[in-house]
């Protein structure tokens, strides 16, 4: 099925454009950029590098330090965005946030690198004691949301208390966490993901992002990839607890009518325990455990993973999935995106390097 070789586009031919922004004005002599999209349950980050210049007279606003006063970059709050695409062609949106901290250069000559991450960093950075036990997940996730000034993407709406699964598995929250750490909690409970993009926080089921749905992109080895690397990992090694939960729509869980099917792979006690939950609503007993079957089965496998080099395509998310193709039996497969790097410069254009495997954690 996957065996054909030379699937997948090649970069067109069209010059690389790419904007960024430094609270809210667009520079263009910038030296060089990187974007980090870290995966489900991490922060993305970014890097900038602009000249710098020690004067009292700099070339531009932002980006100097003098013996009167020195920029914003040294002493404010920098807010960066950056996009990239090609002429004639959509410009798609890579991240945007705030500086965490400037790094200088003096050794050959003056630069200044601006890193920060992602608005995810707001829920990461920001610890409570959390107290929302006589809320659903989606509730005390939007109210979180409206905190940080983000835009919840709920498309399904839970009906537990969270109290109720708190007091089930015997879990603490009264404790301070990060409300980043407290979203990731809440998704786990309902086998949802969470996933902030923008100014946007989904919170939902993994097959229902928008990206994720989308047919797999093509790539091929020996046609548009380069420095293709891969590994193989037995999940035999690794301990899981699986659970398949239904129950009828629009009733409580707790009342009777509630499903729980439970299976263990390798030790429940031992180190690094995953658990993986799915939440399938208006199915019986016995396509839970035909659920929980397919699921085992696809955890004892074996895992493969690696990563590549490419051009950069806008298509290209880490909320999407790939086909690659050309490397033989069981290793041309359908692959989950795991992080994906965007990097460029003035001289080189746009590239990209894809990590990738064909199990994913949640």
């Amino acid at each position: 099925m996957f065996q054909g070789m030379n699937k997948g586009n090649f970069r067109a031919f069209g010059k690389p454009i790419v904007n960024i922004t430094i609270n809210d004005k667009k520079i263009e002599d910038w030296i060089s950029f990187q974007v980090n999209w870290n995966g489900l349950g991490e922060v993305d980050d970014f890097e900038v590098e602009f000249q710098w210049d020690i004067s009292d007279k700099p070339r531009h606003e932002f980006f100097y330090s003098g013996s009167k006063q020195s920029s914003v970059v040294v002493k404010g709050k920098v807010v960066v965005k950056i996009e990239a695409g090609f002429e004639g062609e959509e410009i798609v949106p890579l991240i945007e946030g705030e500086m965490d901290y400037p790094e200088w250069d003096f050794s050959d000559g003056e630069t200044v690198k601006i890193i920060g991450r992602s608005y995810a960093a707001k829920p990461y950075d920001f610890v409570e004691t959390v107290k929302y036990q006589n809320m659903t997940a989606t509730e005390a996730f939007q109210k979180i949301c409206k905190t940080h000034g983000l835009t919840p993407v709920v498309p399904i709406a839970t009906s537990d208390m969270i109290g109720e699964y708190v007091n089930d598995d015997h879990t603490s929250v009264a404790e301070e966490m990060s409300h980043w750490d407290y979203v990731l909690y809440l998704a786990e409970q309902e086998g949802f993901v969470s996933r902030i993009k923008g100014k946007e926080w989904y919170f939902a089921p993994l097959s229902m992002l928008e990206d994720y749905k989308k047919e797999p992109l093509a790539f091929s080895y020996g046609h548009n990839v380069r420095k293709l690397k891969m590994k193989k990992a037995p999940n035999e090694a690794r301990n899981f607890v699986v659970e398949v939960i239904s129950w009828q729509p629009g009733e409580k869980k707790k009342k009777g009518n509630r499903i729980v099917e439970k299976a263990v792979i390798g030790n429940e006690e031992g180190d690094n325990v995953y658990t993986i939950r799915r939440n399938i609503p208006n199915i019986t007993r016995a396509q839970a455990q035909k659920h929980l079957k397919n699921i085992c089965s696809e955890l004892t496998k074996q895992q493969f993973s690696g990563s590549f080099e490419t051009d950069f395509f806008q298509e290209l998310t880490n909320d999407r999935r790939i086909v690659l193709y050309g490397v033989g039996m069981e290793l041309s497969q359908i692959y989950h995106v795991e992080s994906v790097t965007i990097s460029g410069d003035k001289e080189s254009g746009l590239e990209c390097s894809v990590k990738f495997t064909n199990t994913i954690e949640q």
